[in-house]
């Protein structure tokens, strides 16, 4: 298989920093690009550490493949508007900048829920920017729809001890189409997102979280 080049936002985060090894260590890249706001001291002979601001960014990276693990919390972010920028603008911004370079297949992390006629903020938020991709015409689009995702946090977010133990509670009671609302764990989704980046088909595709779980 000819060995194509990647970039990868939000490498520091959860899903990002597990997806970060994963593409490191596979063959199938002979580079990864990361876009980070700080240096992160990181070091490997195929990684490439480009420190960027989203707001003014307007050049793309030569890459064939993206992978968008860019997500916060209002709790975080403070404001709607800062919460808006990493969840829809930046995702969308690079989107386009790559898809007019020519990038061929763009990975990106969503939420169950996502729709751009909700009422729930959030949901409206995460499903704005999947219309936005969806209207770019990627050759290859994956959206990967996770419900709640469990993993080790560098940040503690208010609940989610909680949260984590009731998921263990009620888990394996979700079959069938509720299996989309069970939680899944970051290691799956970046092993789901790997995959079909390099077995995936052409054309839009929605992942859920139940078909998530299947690399669990």
């Amino acid at each position: 298989m000819q060995q194509r080049k990647a970039l990868l936002l939000g490498a520091t985060g959860l899903t990002g920093s597990l997806l970060l090894t994963r593409l490191l260590e596979t063959e199938l890249y002979s580079s990864v690009t990361i876009y980070v706001r700080k240096p992160t001291g990181l070091s490997h002979p195929r990684l490439i550490e480009e420190v960027i601001d989203y707001d003014t960014i307007n050049t793309a990276a030569d890459v064939e493949d993206v992978y968008c693990c860019l997500g916060t919390t209002i709790r975080i972010a403070k404001t709607r508007e800062a919460f808006t920028k990493v969840d829809l603008h930046y995702p969308v911004k690079i989107a386009r900048l790559q898809r007019e370079a020519g990038s061929k297949r763009f990975m990106v992390i969503s939420s169950m829920g996502a729709n751009p006629h909700s009422m729930i903020f959030y949901s409206r938020t995460k499903g704005l920017m999947e219309e936005a991709l969806q209207r770019m015409e990627y050759p290859s689009l994956y959206i990967f729809r996770p419900s709640f995702i469990a993993g080790n946090r560098t940040e503690k977010r208010a609940g989610e001890k909680i949260a984590i133990r009731i998921a263990g509670w009620i888990n394996p009671l979700l079959a069938g189409p509720l299996r989309n609302y069970a939680s899944v764990k970051a290691t799956a989704i970046a092993d789901a997102m790997l995959h079909y980046a390099t077995h995936g088909e052409s054309g839009n595709h929605c992942i859920l979280s139940g078909s998530i779980k299947n690399f669990e």
